[in-house]
């Protein structure tokens, strides 16, 4: 996601995507060029809190203006400890330093010589590609590829071809459905991405528009899913939640293991009917939401099970 999009909620709601977003003269940029650096870290922290409070295990920030731009996200990451932040930059100001990677908004807006220097010297690399078909019909897949960048964003005007290309090649797509429905591009696709083994993930793409919810961005794919033909989606888009993020990022999710620091969300399963579901893996996507979910270490649930709640 785009954390600082958040300083400016909703804004540009009759605008097209471009002229919202598209670098370097896209309205979002002008109005974060207005921003100095606290007030652009406590941007930050409020989307990060809010990620916080919706469950968010691992939130990978895209953040603009260099490493300046990713010194602000480090500071806001300092004040919510218990959620993993990736902070992937882009080339500015005292870059790449206080950056954990790279995270472009198109490959084509720089040499592919240059792409490669920065995929090499950065890891995870992370780019959108295939978000609206301009970009597409240019070539950014073959771009992105080419580049080696270790995960790609959105991929809305993928073909089943394209995704069969990265499955191959074993590179991880994140899409961010309530995103792109937002904007007004086609719903991506979820249906042939699962079909053909694609490693997906879930985002939430700008803050100025979505709030960093994972359940809101696993039922819109599930949705989308069917819509597209594929009734037996749950149990990938549930994994997409859970995981998916965390193998496009390159690292370990953080699973459940004695002696491990537990970093879980508690889910009111008898509310909200998970434990009578016929289909569980259904019934989370569908069912679970943040108002009635609780983030627990192991001394909340030690509490939780002597109270009889747990």
């Amino acid at each position: 996601m785009h954390s600082a999009d958040g300083r400016f909620p909703e804004f540009g709601v009759d605008l097209g995507l471009h002229e919202l977003v598209a670098p370097p003269d896209g309205l979002k940029y002008r109005l974060l060029s207005t921003l100095g650096p606290t007030e652009t870290a406590l941007g930050i922290w409020r989307t990060y809190r809010a990620a916080y409070e919706l469950g968010v295990g691992l939130l990978v920030d895209f953040r603009e203006g260099g490493g300046l731009g990713c010194l602000a996200a480090q500071r806001a990451r300092s004040m919510v400890p218990d959620m993993d932040v990736l902070v992937l930059g882009t080339p500015g100001p005292s870059f790449p330093g206080w950056c954990q990677g790279l995270g472009l908004s198109s490959p084509l807006d720089y040499s592919e010589g240059v792409l490669r220097a920065l995929t090499s010297q950065l890891r995870p690399s992370f780019t959108h590609v295939a978000e609206d078909p301009e970009n597409r019909r240019e070539g950014d897949l073959e771009v992105a590829l080419r580049a080696g960048f270790t995960a790609i964003v959105h991929g809305t005007h993928l073909s089943r071809d394209d995704l069969q290309a990265i499955a191959e090649k074993g590179v991880p797509l994140v899409m961010c459905p309530r995103s792109n429905m937002w904007h007004g591009l086609r719903p991506p696709p979820v249906a042939d991405a699962i079909s053909l083994g694609v490693t997906l993930g879930l985002g939430s793409d700008n803050a100025a528009w979505n709030l960093p919810d994972p359940w809101g961005e696993a039922e819109e794919a599930m949705l989308i899913a069917r819509s597209q033909g594929l009734r037996g989606a749950p149990a990938a888009v549930l994994e997409a939640l859970m995981v998916g993020g965390y193998r496009a990022a390159g690292l370990e999710p953080r699973t459940v293991e004695e002696g491990r620091r537990l970093h879980a969300v508690l889910v009111d399963a008898y509310s909200t009917g998970i434990l009578s579901a016929a289909d569980t893996a259904s019934a989370i996507v569908r069912r679970a939401r943040a108002g009635l979910a609780l983030r627990v270490d192991g001394s909340h649930l030690a509490y939780l099970s002597k109270a009889g709640v747990y």
